[in-house]
C-alpha cells in the first residue's frame, strides 16, 4: 500500500477534531442541532486551516443514514463515501478548472434532480473567487432560490474577489490562522501516534514553517520525519528546513554588543559556508528580533514562541539594548530586504547593514538629553527652546567641551618628569606593582591631578569625578561619594565604574584597587575639587521676555488658548 501523508491520514472526521476555528464549528454545531442550515455557505481564510474540511463534514452531518446530527458516525456508507470523495451526491468542483459559464450551466441542470441516495445534494466549489463573472451571474438565481435538497458551500483564499451579489446570498464564515501552541500539541500528538520522539524546539520551529496553517506544518512535519527518522532533534530540524539555528542568531548578538568588525565578518563568512540562503536569514532575524522587543517591552514569556531555556538566554542579551535600538535594527533590515533582492553584490550590501548594526549609536529621546542636559550644574543657565532649536538644527548630534585648560593653570597634565613620582609609601621600581601600599592620603594628595588627567577627561566627558570626595581607602577599595544632590553625576560614575577603576590603576601604579561609590552627605570642608556656584535662576517673565526678543513670532504661545509657562 502506497504510503498516505499525513495532512491526508490525520484529517479532521467530526468538528471536534477541528483545531483553532471554533467560532466556526460551534455556529454549524448550534445550526444543525436547531435545524437551522443556510442553503448556502462560504469559508474564507488562510490555506489549510480547515475549510474544505468542514464542507465534507457539513456534508456528513446532513447526509449521515443515523440522521441530521452534527457528530456523524463516520462508519455508514454515506459518511465513507464522502470522507473518500465518491459520493455521487456530494459533487466537489474545483473552481480555477470549471470556472467558465458551460460548467454552471451543467451545474444548474443537475441541480433539479433529487440526489441519488441521500437526504442532501452538496456543491462544494473550492477556490470559488477563480469563477469567471459570467458564471457568477449565471449562478446568483440557483444561488438564491435553490431546491430544498440543494446545500452551496464554497471556499476561497480571496474573498475581496468574490462579488458583492454573491456574499450577500451566503452565510460567510471567516477562518482565521491557527496559533503556534495548538499547532505544536497537534503535532505533538501526531508523533505519539506515529512512534516518532521531538523536542519542544523542533515542535515550535515546525509550526512556525508553517506560518499558521495546519496542513502546511504537517507537511513539514513529514519533510522532517523523512530527513531524521523517528529520533527528531532541533539541529535535525533546521537541517531539514533549511532554517538558520537559533543559536546563530544569539551569537550575532554577542557580536554586536562586543562591537568587533572582524568578527562579524567571520561570521558573516560562515553563514555562507554553510549554504543558508540570505534572505531566509534575514527572515529568521527581523522574527528573532521582534522576540527580544516582545520580551523587552511586555515582560511576558508566555507570548514567545519559544522553549523556556532560550528565553533564559534571549533576557540577558535583552538588558544590552533600548526599545528604539531593536526598533532601528529591523528598520534598518527591513529597507534592505528590497534592495538585496535586485543587487548584484548582495553579500557586500548585506555584509554592509549588518555593519550598520554593529555599529549604530544607542538611541536616546530628545526629551531624555534636554532633561539630563538641565540637571547638569555649572555657571550657566538652560533654555529649554534653545536646547530644542540646537538639537533640531545638528540632527541630534551634541558635543561637550572639555575643561578649559586656561581656566585651571594648576590642574594641566603635569611634566613627563614628574609623572611617575614615587608615593609615599611606593616600593622600589623592581617591585612589583601589586605590591605597593596605598593610603588615603596618597589618593587625595594627587586627586585632582588624576580627575584632570588626559585619560579620565578623555574617558569621562563630561568630567563628573569632579564632584566626587574620597572619603575612606581600605583593604585596597577606594570608596568614593557624591552629594544626593550630584545624583545625575554620581549614576554616570557608577555606569561607568569599570573604567574609572582602570584609570585609578593605571595612574596609581597598583593592579589591586578597586572602588566603591555611593551617595552621602558632603561638606565644603571635605571637597579636594571646588564645585562652582550655580548662579540663580531668572524668573519666568524674564525667560519670557528672552525667548520673545529672539522670536516674536512665537507671542502666541502666552495668548489664548494656548497660555504656555516656563517649568523648572
Amino acid at each position: 500500500m502506497s504510503y498516505l501523508v499525513i495532512a491526508r491520514k490525520y484529517r479532521p472526521l467530526t468538528f471536534e477534531d477541528v483545531i483553532g476555528q471554533k467560532h466556526v464549528t460551534t455556529t454549524l454545531i448550534n445550526a444543525i442541532k436547531n435545524n437551522k442550515v443556510h442553503h448556502a455557505y462560504i469559508l474564507t481564510g488562510p490555506r489549510g486551516v480547515g475549510k474544505t474540511t468542514i464542507s465534507r463534514i457539513i456534508a456528513k452531518s446532513l447526509n449521515c443514514e443515523t440522521g441530521t446530527t452534527p457528530k456523524p458516525c463516520g462508519v455508514c456508507s454515506n459518511c465513507k463515501e464522502i470522507d473518500q470523495g465518491i459520493s455521487l451526491d456530494v459533487r466537489e468542483i474545483d473552481g480555477a478548472s470549471n470556472r467558465g459559464i458551460d460548467e454552471i450551466r451543467d451545474l444548474r441542470d443537475d441541480i433539479k434532480f433529487s440526489p441519488a441516495k441521500t437526504r442532501k445534494k452538496i456543491y462544494i466549489i473550492d477556490e470559488v473567487h477563480m469563477l469567471t463573472n459570467q458564471a457568477f451571474n449565471a449562478l446568483l438565481k440557483t444561488l438564491e432560490e435553490p431546491p430544498e435538497h440543494a446545500v452551496f458551500i464554497f471556499a476561497t483564499t480571496e474573498i475581496n474577489e468574490v462579488p458583492a451579489t454573491i456574499l450577500s446570498r451566503c452565510q460567510r464564515h471567516d477562518f482565521k490562522r491557527v496559533e503556534i501552541d495548538l499547532l505544536s500539541t497537534s503535532l505533538k500528538a501526531i508523533c505519539k501516534k506515529e512512534g516518532v520522539s521531538i523536542d519542544e524546539e523542533s515542535l515550535i520551529m515546525i509550526s512556525k514553517a508553517g506560518d499558521g496553517s495546519v496542513r502546511d506544518s504537517q507537511s513539514a512535519l513529514d519533510q522532517v520525519i523523512a530527513y531524521a527518522g523517528n529520533r527528531i532533534t532541533a539541529d535535525l530540524t533546521y537541517e531539514a528546513l533549511g532554517l538558520p539555528a537559533l543559536d546563530l542568531y544569539f551569537d550575532l548578538l554577542d557580536i554586536i554588543i562586543s562591537k568587533n568588525t572582524g568578527n562579524l565578518l567571520d561570521f558573516i563568512d560562515s553563514i555562507f559556508g554553510k549554504g543558508l540562503h540570505i534572505m531566509s536569514f534575514i527572515k529568521g532575524l527581523v522574527e528573532f528580533l521582534r522576540d527580544l522587543l516582545i520580551l523587552k517591552t511586555v515582560k511576558d514569556p508566555k507570548i514567545l514562541d519559544m522553549t523556556g531555556d532560550n528565553i533564559v538566554r534571549l533576557k540577558k542579551h535583552a538588558e544590552y539594548f533600548g526599545e528604539k535600538d531593536i526598533l532601528l535594527f529591523i528598520d534598518l533590515l527591513s529597507l534592505a530586504v528590497p534592495k538585496l533582492k535586485a543587487s548584484p553584490f548582495q553579500r557586500i550590501d548585506f555584509e554592509i547593514v549588518l555593519m550598520k548594526i554593529l555599529h549604530h549609536d544607542p538611541v536616546s529621546d530628545i526629551s531624555e538629553i534636554i532633561n539630563k542636559l538641565l540637571a547638569i550644574e555649572g555657571e550657566f543657565e538652560v533654555n529649554i527652546e534653545d536646547i530644542t532649536r540646537d538639537l533640531l538644527r545638528s540632527a541630534g548630534q551634541i558635543n561637550f567641551s572639555k575643561p578649559d585648560t586656561e581656566k585651571y593653570p594648576d590642574i594641566t597634565d603635569p611634566p613627563e618628569t614628574e609623572k611617575k613620582k614615587p608615593l609615599k609609601d611606593e616600593a622600589p621600581d623592581n617591585a612589583d606593582s601589586e605590591d605597593l601600599v596605598l593610603k588615603l592620603d596618597d589618593v587625595t594628595a594627587r586627586w585632582k591631578e588624576f580627575v584632570y588627567s588626559k585619560a579620565v577627561v578623555e574617558l569621562l566627558n563630561p568630567n563628573s569625578l569632579e564632584y566626587s570626595v574620597p572619603f575612606r581607602f581600605d583593604n585596597n577599595t577606594l570608596h568614593l561619594k557624591f552629594d544626593p544632590a550630584h545624583v545625575i553625576f554620581y549614576n554616570f560614575c557608577v555606569k561607568q565604574q569599570k573604567i574609572i577603576c582602570k584609570a585609578l590603576r593605571d595612574f596609581y601604579g597598583s593592579d589591586k584597587i578597586d572602588i566603591e561609590i555611593v551617595k552621602n552627605g558632603v561638606s565644603k570642608d571635605e571637597r579636594i575639587i571646588t564645585i562652582p556656584k550655580t548662579p540663580s535662576k531668572k524668573t519666568e517673565e524674564e525667560k519670557k521676555m528672552d525667548l520673545l526678543k529672539r522670536s516674536p513670532n512665537l507671542k502666541f504661545l502666552f495668548e489664548e488658548p494656548f497660555n504656555c509657562k516656563f517649568i523648572d
